[in-house]
């Protein structure tokens, strides 16, 4: 998504975590997020938009799996998570209206609809 944020236009980008606060710096860091990142201690959000846990077996697909692989490959070097790895994630666009236009819910970390999806749903 970062390598086609112009395409978002006058929209607002934002990644919505649980990391704590404190630890959001370090994160959008760490992920290279040229947008702004807000956190979701409670996961309200993640509740309200019906975001599910992964079972083991839909966190460690092959697809996760081959990611992992792929960014060990080009030089990455993996830690340790602190977070829990088991929450899934959501992709949605709210309407300048605040009504929710467009809501895609993974059924696994690697489960991500094409970034085109996101674009058309804009108002």
């Amino acid at each position: 998504m970062r390598d086609q944020i112009e395409r978002f236009g006058d929209a607002t980008v934002a990644v919505v975590t649980f990391t704590e606060p404190q630890r959001l710096a370090a994160y959008r860091a760490h992920l290279h997020v040229p947008f702004a990142v807000v956190s979701d201690v409670d996961r309200s959000l993640y509740r309200l938009l019906g975001v599910a846990h992964g079972s083991f077996c839909s966190i460690w697909s092959m697809g996760t799996l081959r990611s992992y692989g792929r960014l060990l490959r080009q030089g990455y070097r993996l830690r340790r998570s602190t977070e829990d790895t088991s929450q899934l994630g959501a992709d949605a666009v709210m309407g300048r209206d605040g009504r929710l236009r467009y809501l895609a819910l993974p059924t696994g970390p690697d489960d991500r609809p094409p970034v085109t999806d996101l674009i058309d749903a804009l108002d």
